[in-house]
């Protein structure tokens, strides 16, 4: 169990229960001046520093995310999130969906502009809800614009 029962579920009964033994329960001039001056004036030194930065690096660091962390890697794993929420079938990985991209010029096929001009999202040619699945082969480039205007409906464009 974690320390101080942290993401612990509590019956009804025993929240009840620390409310009415915590009622009225006021804590002394002394105590609060205690607490907040617990960190005050705490100074780590340069050796803590520097083992604090190195423990969040690497595989073994809690902060690792395979060694690629960009903004667009984010938005790719939200969306696989979503997908996955949806209870989507299939998956596909960031590299197969920058090779799409290569594949239709960086190009919208629904209206013909390119990168960097717009942002090129992923659109499911048979949307998630409606049963389509995740895998880059039901995955087809548009822009924001051209995948809101498409909405729910089945549209494959050619290229």
């Amino acid at each position: 169990m974690p320390p101080f029962k942290m993401g612990y579920k509590m019956s009804q009964k025993t929240r009840r229960r620390l409310s009415e033994a915590h009622k009225g329960h006021k804590q002394s001039e002394e105590t609060k001046r205690k607490i907040s001056e617990t960190k005050t004036g705490v100074r780590l030194s340069e050796e803590h520093k520097k083992r604090i930065s190195e423990g969040s690096k690497g595989p073994k660091g809690s902060n690792w995310r395979g060694g690629i962390w960009t903004p667009q890697r984010k938005l790719f794993l939200d969306r696989r999130r979503k997908a996955r929420k949806r209870g989507a079938a299939g998956s596909h990985t960031q590299g197969e969906w920058e090779l799409l991209k290569k594949q239709y010029g960086y190009t919208c096929p629904a209206c013909g502009r390119s990168e960097p001009e717009i942002k090129l999202t992923e659109d499911h040619i048979i949307p998630l809800d409606k049963g389509g699945l995740d895998y880059i082969e039901n995955i087809q480039p548009l822009c924001r614009s051209c995948n809101s205007i498409k909405s729910t409906k089945v549209v494959k464009y050619e290229i």
